[in-house]
């Protein structure tokens, strides 16, 4: 199919851009869209009139913004069912698109978008949380030689959303409690650990909320993951249920990784300080501003690279949710072989 392109001359200064959002991730988009030197606003679209940016030209259909002259490229974070739609859109007029994970809805959903994503002249990125921290502070830790996860323990704990929100319908989101609340947890799991041989997984709906609130997504979700040599994760994510906590600890033989929103740490095998760095909470200032240089640069590799990592935590979210079903274990590499993707390697 043919791609009309707003993008066939490049333009010196800012990148056009429009915000396309909803809801609570609205504010903070919309701050790092203006803190990002690269980037000019020049239209939004997707919020009712009382919740838009003051001073930036509104549009009742995102359709309309999509169609805008100027524009070069647009900031998805409706639901992940509108934003796929959007971005779709949004690559036929030759627009270069970000947005936020997960993927898709569906592993099989989430390899169509894989795969259109590499036809595409343009830059698609969905923003990857793993790449801030180890860009930022992985890296910089000063690690054992012989470090290897051995077990690890994800812990996720958010307030979560109201009876309308999309986040709790079946038909806007990929899941609950797993795909919001413990996502980036998720891709940094994978992104050290692999993809697992296995997972046995618990989710629930455990009627209303402690804060009254009833939804179609799960509330609580519990998984138990085996990976090559004897490793073991185990997963634990709730909504509205205290501890609100994001926390996932890698167990080595000798040394402990403790993953935070606010910092990595580093310990000893008796808890004793050996490392830690603090996370600075720049986090969609960072993301829009490594998708702008990708533009600028036309580094289409580069803002690909964080696919496959999402198309892993697609195909475990999915292994969880089937092994919930069948109340057997699931292995996640089984949903390559059944859509014909290629399996990462690591």
């Amino acid at each position: 199919m043919a791609v009309t392109s707003n993008n066939e001359q490049k333009v010196p200064g800012p990148i056009q851009v429009g915000l396309i959002a909803s809801g609570p991730r609205l504010p903070p988009l919309a701050a790092a869209i203006e803190a990002c030197v690269l980037l000019q606003p020049v239209g939004q679209a997707g919020m009712p009139a009382s919740a838009a940016v003051p001073g930036l030209p509104r549009f009742d259909d995102p359709r309309l913004l999509l169609a805008h002259p100027e524009l070069q490229a647009v900031v998805l974070a409706v639901s992940t069912r509108a934003d796929l739609e959007l971005a779709g859109m949004a690559a036929q007029r030759g627009l270069h698109v970000w947005r936020l994970p997960p993927l898709a809805r569906s592993f099989a959903e989430a390899c169509e978008v894989v795969a259109r994503s590499r036809q595409l002249p343009t830059i698609y990125r969905v923003a990857s949380w793993w790449e801030y921290v180890a860009d930022h502070v992985w890296h910089e830790l000063h690690w054992p030689p012989d470090f290897v996860p051995v077990f690890s323990d994800l812990r996720a704990g958010a307030p979560g959303p109201g009876p309308d929100a999309w986040q709790s319908r079946l038909t806007d989101a990929a899941g609950g409690v797993l795909p919001d609340a413990a996502y980036h947890l998720l891709e940094a799991l994978v992104a050290v650990r692999g993809i697992p041989d296995s997972a046995v997984g618990l989710v629930g709906r455990l009627g209303k909320s402690p804060v009254g609130v009833n939804r179609e997504t799960e509330d609580v979700a519990v998984a138990i993951l085996r990976f090559p040599a004897e490793g073991i994760a185990v997963l634990q994510a709730a909504w509205d249920r205290p501890p609100f906590e994001r926390r996932l600890v890698h167990h080595g033989p000798a040394a402990i990784a403790t993953l935070t929103d606010d910092e990595v740490r580093l310990t000893d095998a008796s808890g004793a300080d050996l490392d830690h760095r603090p996370l600075p909470g720049d986090f969609l200032t960072s993301e829009l501003l490594r998708f702008a240089e990708s533009i600028c640069g036309q580094a289409r590799d580069r803002a690909a690279a964080p696919m496959d990592r999402h198309l892993a935590v697609s195909a475990l979210l999915e292994a969880i949710y089937l092994s919930a079903r069948t109340n057997h274990p699931e292995s996640p590499r089984k949903f390559y072989q059944l859509q014909g993707c290629r399996e990462p390697t690591s």
